[in-house]
């Protein structure tokens, strides 16, 4: 019981910081952009998307010996933030989704292709972690090269002159990019802080639950992990810049299929059954996203259906890897 209470507290102190690390993140994006003379769809596919408790919880699991929980994670986290955090998004008000986060999209479809192939047999070796560690990188290069210094347009662009507006009516220096950059990185610690003490809290409450790791790693703290994700989600729907939100969202499913995924293996490489279709699934998300959002928008329902995913993915995970 003492440690269901610590759990819980812990939880709630992760709430906190991953509330205010968002709101840190979105209010100070523009400016980030700017300083690092990159667009602000590169910055939350690159920044906000990485997240290194994901990647802290996989070779965790790795190095204790329990595989199914590493890989559980990296498919479920990517499971949740393309269904739960997107879906809720979306019932609330539409959701822009732009020809940038499209492409960007299907790359993370991309990653997930990559993912499937390496857990396909059963095993990863540090190989094919090494592989997946180098697919991140090319990717990343991908999208730096394409990136720099494009024209905003849109929302985003407007999101721009926003900040422009308000630096020039404060007068402050507080406005400048490098103070920006460093209030956006703030943010991202903040998030992180909060993701790891989410991680902790959700497995002192689950330490008792009696299930498998399989359907721990696929459903409650895949939910744990992406709690950073939700956080940002709220924050950017908050601030009137959604097509963040998708971003940072298909940035994450791109982190998690290649290093969340790719560092395992280098602790210890894996033998796991039971996850092709998961595997599958996380592969064709990003895709149906840009199915669903038509018209350049993700409506409600389309974040039905992605609801609807959610709940039958963690059904499946329970019934049959529980």
């Amino acid at each position: 019981m003492p440690d269901v209470g610590l759990g819980v507290g812990l939880l709630v102190v992760a709430a906190a910081l991953l509330v205010g690390g968002a709101e840190l993140f979105v209010e100070n994006l523009a400016g980030a952009a700017a300083r690092l003379r990159l667009s602000v769809v590169a910055v939350a596919v690159l920044l906000a998307g990485a997240e290194p408790e994901e990647a802290l919880t996989s070779a965790l699991a790795s190095a204790d010996g329990r595989p199914a929980l590493a890989v559980g994670d990296a498919l479920g986290a990517n499971i949740t933030v393309l269904t739960l955090a997107l879906g809720l998004a979306a019932v609330v008000a539409p959701v822009p989704v732009g020809r940038r986060v499209r492409r960007y999209a299907v790359m993370s479809s991309v990653a997930g292709v990559l993912a499937l192939l390496v857990l396909g047999d059963g095993h990863a070796s540090r190989a094919e972690g090494v592989g997946l560690l180098a697919a991140y990188a090319v990717l990343v290069g991908v999208v730096w090269w394409r990136e720099h210094e494009p024209p905003a347009i849109g929302e985003l662009a407007e999101l721009n002159d926003d900040d422009d507006d308000e630096d020039a009516e404060s007068g402050e220096p507080g406005g400048s990019p490098g103070v920006a950059l460093a209030k956006a990185l703030g943010g991202l610690v903040l998030m992180t802080g909060g993701g790891v003490a989410a991680v902790v809290g959700a497995e002192r409450v689950v330490a008792g639950s009696g299930l498998g790791d399989s359907a721990v790693g696929l459903t409650l703290l895949a939910l744990a992990t992406s709690a950073e994700m939700l956080a940002l989600v709220a924050a950017a729907r908050r601030h009137a810049v959604a097509e963040i939100a998708v971003a940072g969202a298909v940035g994450a499913a791109t982190y998690n299929a290649t290093v969340t995924l790719g560092i395992a293996p280098l602790v210890r490489p894996l033998s796991v059954h039971g996850f092709v279709g998961p595997a599958v699934l996380a592969a064709v998300l990003p895709l149906l996203v840009v199915l669903l959002a038509r018209g350049g928008r993700l409506t409600r329902p389309g974040g039905v259906v992605l609801l609807v995913v959610y709940a039958v993915a963690t059904a499946a995970a329970f019934a049959g890897l529980g």
